[in-house]
C-alpha cells in the first residue's frame, strides 16, 4: 500500500483529520478549521484501509527529515546510494482517504462558518490547505538500515539508532537516566497526508479568472451584507508532494525546540538531584541549576 505524501516528521494522530482546513500542513496547531456541519457527509466519502505488521524503508536527509519511503519490497537501484536509511515496523498502518475530494471540499465550503474562516484568509491574501487523506502508524519502531553485501543483494542489516542520530526527534533513541539499557521508542502518529492546495479570493461575478486559477476546482458564494455584490470564490488545487512538504519544515524552529528539550532535561535532572538525601541545600552541585523547565516547552510523545 502506497503512503500518502510522506511527512518530514510525524504528527500527533489527533491533530489532523480528513476534511480539515489548515494554514500550515506541518503545524496544525497554528490555525485550522474543521466543519462539524459537514462531518457526516465528509466521513461517508472516506475509504479505509488497515494493514497489520506494516514494514517500510525510509530515507532521511542530512537535516534529519524524512525524504522518501520505498516499501518493504524496494527497488535496489532506488536506495543503493542512499546513505541514511531507516526501516520501520508498525503494528498497524491505517489509511483514511476521501474517494471524492471535490465533493468533500464542496461539503466543507458550504458551511457558513467555514466560509467566514476562509473569508478572513482571503482578505489577507493567504492560501490554505485541505486534508483529504491520512496515513497513520500504530506502535512503529525505527532502526538504522544498511545494505548487506555492498548492495549485491536487496537484503538489509538492521541496528538500533545511534545516540544523536539525525532523525526526527520523536523517533530518536531514548537513553534511560537510571543507567538501564536504551530502548527504541514505539511511535504512533500520522506519517503521511494527502493534502491539497487551496486558495480563495473576494471578487465579483463579472470579474474574470486569471491564469493562476487553472487547475483548481472552484466554488462560489455570495458575501453576506455586501453592497457591491461581492462573492467569495474558493478553489481546490493539486496535492503537495513529499519533497514540497519536506522543504516546508522550519528547521530553525526545530533546532530551537531541540535545544529547549535539552535545557528542560538538565532542569529536570537538577530537580531530581535536589530531592536526593545525599545532597544538602548548600551543596555546590545545586548552584546555578534551575528546576523549572522552559515555560513554552510542549511535551512530545
Amino acid at each position: 500500500m502506497v503512503l500518502h505524501g510522506l511527512l518530514p516528521k510525524p504528527l500527533a494522530a489527533n491533530d489532523v483529520i480528513v476534511g480539515q482546513l489548515l494554514t500550515h500542513p506541518l503545524h496544525p496547531e497554528r490555525d485550522g478549521f474543521y466543519s462539524q456541519q459537514a462531518h457526516e457527509e465528509v466521513d461517508e466519502l472516506n475509504d479505509y484501509h488497515i494493514q497489520l505488521r506494516y514494514r517500510d524503508v525510509f530515507s532521511v536527509d542530512q537535516e534529519g527529515r524524512f525524504m522518501t519511503n520505498y516499501g518493504a519490497k524496494f527497488d535496489l537501484g532506488r536506495i543503493y546510494r542512499q546513505p541514511n536509511l531507516l526501516t520501520v515496523c508498525a503494528e498497524q498502518m491505517i489509511q483514511r482517504t476521501s474517494m471524492h475530494p471535490r465533493r468533500a471540499f464542496e461539503a466543507v465550503c458550504s458551511d457558513p462558518e467555514a466560509q467566514q474562516w476562509i473569508y478572513e484568509l482571503a482578505k489577507e491574501h493567504k492560501d490554505f490547505f485541505m486534508v483529504v487523506g491520512v496515513t497513520e502508524f500504530k506502535n512503529a519502531v525505527f532502526k538504522r538500515a544498511k545494505l548487506r553485501d555492498a548492495g549485491a543483494s536487496n537484503l538489509l542489516s538492521e541496528m538500533p539508532l545511534e545516540k544523536g542520530a539525525k532523525v526526527p526527534r520523536s523517533i530518536a533513541r531514548r537513553d534511560s537516566t537510571l543507567g538501564a539499557l536504551s530502548t527504541e521508542p514505539h511511535i504512533s502518529g500520522v506519517f503521511g497526508m494527502d493534502i491539497r492546495r487551496c486558495m480563495a479570493r473576494i471578487t465579483t461575478p463579472a470579474e474574470p479568472h486569471s491564469l493562476s486559477d487553472i487547475g483548481y476546482h472552484w466554488v462560489y458564494y455570495d458575501v453576506p451584507g455586501s453592497t457591491s455584490k461581492e462573492q467569495l470564490m474558493i478553489g481546490l488545487g493539486g496535492a503537495l508532494k513529499a519533497n514540497e512538504l519536506r522543504l516546508m519544515l522550519d528547521l530553525s524552529e526545530e533546532d530551537v525546540q531541540t535545544n529547549l528539550d535539552a535545557i528542560s532535561q538538565l532542569s529536570l535532572d537538577a530537580l531530581s538531584a535536589a530531592a536526593s538525601p545525599m545532597l544538602r541545600p548548600h551543596s555546590p552541585a545545586l548552584r546555578g541549576r534551575s528546576p523549572s523547565p522552559h515555560p513554552t516547552l510542549k511535551a512530545h510523545s
